[in-house]
């Protein structure tokens, strides 16, 4: 009887840390990031940067990461917590080329303070260096 007992909280334990582990790997939400802009229409502007988030560091981050694959080159708008990466949203397609950069569609979902949000936009400036990703508001219906 005790091993059955033990068994039965053992795979409800199992069930619990697999649905904490989906929350935590599907997105759950994040705070706002401590920086970014409000766009007309209720979109969201967040601003990246090519640099390394160090392992150690603290809080959230936002960086912009080339990946070359194939001789195709893949930019990425990457969110760090904690100096882990969590999410990232790729750019899939040249939408212009302009002076200043690249404009890039954009996928991927992401929860604000319990707003849902998919990237629309990845924006990569000529040198690679900076941009930003424009997050949209998911309709619900």
């Amino acid at each position: 009887m005790r091993d059955a007992r033990f068994r039965q909280y053992f795979w409800i334990f199992i069930v619990v840390l697999a649905a904490v582990l989906l929350k935590i790997r599907i997105g759950g939400s994040v705070p706002y990031p401590t920086s970014y802009d409000k766009l007309p229409g209720g979109e969201i502007r967040v601003h990246v940067t090519a640099k390394a988030v160090p392992s150690d560091s603290v809080g959230e981050a936002w960086n912009l990461e080339k990946h070359v694959q194939n001789g195709q080159v893949i930019y990425t708008a990457n969110l760090y917590m904690n100096g882990h990466e969590q999410l990232l949203f790729p750019g899939i397609g040249v939408k212009q080329k302009t002076p200043e950069g690249v404009l890039y569609a954009s996928n991927g979902k992401i929860r604000f303070n319990g707003q849902d949000y998919e990237a629309v936009d990845l924006f990569v400036n000529r040198d690679g260096s900076a941009g930003y990703i424009d997050f949209a508001k998911v309709k619900t219906s």
